[in-house]
């Protein structure tokens, strides 16, 4: 596969009129975004309210676009020795 420098990925994009980030509604960094936008979520959350396969890919995207999300570590309800990962946004950019 052929990369070409300054080819962006897409569905993720920064405008030149502004300093805001802006992801394609469509793509799953536009539904992450959008999700996390309303509340924070983890990964099992992403997963079956919006049909993302890996949400860590989307939001991997999105923070390299300039988004500011952070993780938190939650005890599992379930397991006592594992942790969930929750997102939470802090800035867009």
């Amino acid at each position: 596969m052929k990369m070409t420098a300054g080819k962006k990925k897409p569905g993720v994009e920064t405008r030149a009129t502004s300093n805001a980030i802006y992801a394609e509604p469509n793509t799953h960094a536009g539904k992450v975004l959008a999700a996390l936008r309303e509340r924070p979520m983890s990964n099992i959350e992403l997963m079956r309210e919006l049909n993302i396969a890996h949400p860590p890919a989307a939001v991997r995207d999105l923070r390299r676009a300039g988004i500011g999300i952070e993780t938190q570590e939650h005890p599992h309800p379930f397991k006592p020795d594992e942790k969930i990962k929750r997102y939470r946004l802090i800035s867009e950019g």
